[in-house]
């Protein structure tokens, strides 16, 4: 057994009644390496063994003087058309979110052990699951930490320990099934591969470990766009082309699952379409991240826009720092006027030096973005415009005392 938390922690152990997670608790009691002690069970009620299994795991909490935290699902909760197996997961996984906030707890350990490593590894390998996320199982975060500190260790060795220290456990039938892809690759697929000579499921392991340093160097890399795409909600096209392929997609998986309420399952062909699309010369196109964040490509640069967040109209009457839009104003001197800042509307112009200069003509010369023109404020005082964004200004006195920047400008 791992142990990654400290003797002063308070720990809480998922637990099934199967042999893997009972032999975890049992290795963790004995151990004594924690401040409290509890376990949490989720009575799923899918099968005739279920009762038995929570009285199981009661009566070993009573014998060992620990705290029993069980949750029970409601009878026929589980619809037969969906996924049983993702939806038990997910409910297990909100009770312990609320037990582990509820209770003050700092870590959570699962049983998952080293048979379900190689079955992990082999699903996302086998179902194409291995371009954005790491092939195995390690450690997560979900607020909490949340260890595994069996995954080096074999079913057969969890059985030789229930055996010798007489941990009491319960056989769950349904792991037998090969109806469930997952059961199929353990029964069906796995004992193939190991009888064909000079073929071991266990170089998985080392595969999967290659793999998650190899991710770990190209999030990395990724990190260092997203710092910029994210403090100044642009960054250069040219750049992003020339990165490799493998980190263009891992920038782009982050900009969506960091930026999204809740899991969005994301296509390795909708991440490789964008970035076919930004190496062409078209000059503008859309895409939508999530359900506020899109991306914006237009000319040289990608940009990053809050869909949700657009202001039409503002009033400065005072000195201080305004932000419209994306756009910094800046005003550094008291005024006598109201100022109007508003977005742009047909027909607008400013006057130049005598010249009137249509703000629509300003954008197509400027190249500026088609969405980026909705956005831009149009400086107006008394109904006459005297600053575009931070493309254009006349001679009026109130400019002398404004600044205005993109929040993207470098």
């Amino acid at each position: 057994m791992e142990i990654n938390w400290k003797e002063t922690d308070k720990v809480a152990v998922a637990v099934s009644g199967g042999v893997d997670s009972m032999v975890l608790l049992d290795q963790v009691r004995r151990s004594g390496h924690y401040k409290t002690l509890s376990i949490l069970h989720v009575h799923h009620g899918l099968r005739a063994e279920s009762d038995a299994e929570a009285t199981l795991i009661a009566d070993y909490c009573r014998q060992h003087a620990l705290p029993f935290h069980m949750t029970r699902v409601p009878a026929d909760h589980f619809n037969a058309d969906r996924s049983i197996q993702n939806e038990a997961r997910d409910i297990r996984y909100r009770f312990f979110d609320e037990m582990m906030a509820g209770q003050g707890y700092d870590c959570l350990l699962t049983a998952h052990h080293r048979d379900d490593q190689v079955e992990t590894i082999l699903f996302r390998l086998l179902t194409g699951r291995y371009h954005l996320q790491p092939l195995g199982i390690g450690r997560v975060d979900r607020g909490y930490p949340v260890y595994r500190p069996i995954l080096s260790d074999t079913k057969a060795s969890l059985y030789r320990y229930a055996a010798l220290h007489q941990v009491p456990f319960m056989e769950d039938a349904s792991n037998e099934k090969t109806d469930y892809t997952r059961n199929a690759i353990r029964h069906q697929l796995i004992p193939v591969i190991n009888q064909i000579e000079g073929l071991s499921a266990e170089h998985l392991n080392d595969f999967a470990a290659w793999q998650r340093e190899v991710l770990e160097m190209v999030t990395e890399q990724a990190h260092q766009v997203l710092t910029v795409m994210n403090e100044q909600q642009r960054y250069s096209r040219p750049l992003f082309n020339a990165l490799n392929p493998v980190v263009k997609r891992q920038v782009l998986l982050s900009l969506i699952t960091d930026h999204a309420a809740s899991h969005t399952p994301v296509s390795r062909h909708y991440l490789d379409e964008i970035i076919r699309v930004i190496k062409t010369e078209k000059a503008q196109v859309s895409y939508p991240l999530t359900n506020r964040l899109r991306l914006e490509v237009a000319y040289d640069q990608l940009y990053l826009i809050d869909s949700e967040e657009k202001l039409n109209e503002m009033m400065i009457t005072q000195p201080g720092e305004f932000e419209f839009n994306g756009f910094m104003i800046q005003l550094t001197a008291p005024i006598t006027d109201i100022i109007r800042v508003r977005v742009f509307e047909p027909g607008d112009f400013i006057v130049i030096n005598q010249q009137h200069q249509k703000l629509s003509r300003i954008f197509i010369n400027e190249k500026i973005p088609r969405f980026l023109r909705e956005r831009l404020p149009v400086i107006t005082v008394n109904g006459d415009v005297i600053a575009v964004g931070n493309l254009k200004k006349n001679h009026h006195p109130f400019n002398q005392y404004l600044q205005i920047t993109f929040k993207g400008a470098e």
